[in-house]
């Protein structure tokens, strides 16, 4: 096992355990974010949320307000995933 002093697992936050219970985190994360889609839309339309351990911890109406909540609960952004909801989804091809 490599320790937290190995160049490649700093990098990515320390040990292999403790990167792999993160991956894991947003993976849930990223989950309930697409899974809750549509309740995500009627109970946040124009607003912005924070989704961390795949459930939503925040929403606020501007990104600013929001990541002030998230900062208040001691969750760090970098583990959080943002997004704005809008009701019509944009379709981009690039």
């Amino acid at each position: 096992m490599k320790s937290a002093n190995d160049p490649l697992a700093s990098r990515f936050g320390g040990e292999p355990a403790e990167i792999a219970r993160g991956l894991i985190e947003y993976a849930k994360s990223a989950e309930a974010l697409s899974a809750d889609q549509p309740r995500l839309i009627d109970e946040y339309p124009k607003k912005w949320v924070g989704v961390y351990q795949g459930k939503v911890s925040a929403g606020a109406d501007d990104l600013q307000t929001l990541m002030s909540l998230l900062d208040e609960q001691g969750i760090p952004p970098g583990n959080a995933i943002i997004r704005f909801i809008e009701r019509n989804q944009r379709t981009m091809i690039l």
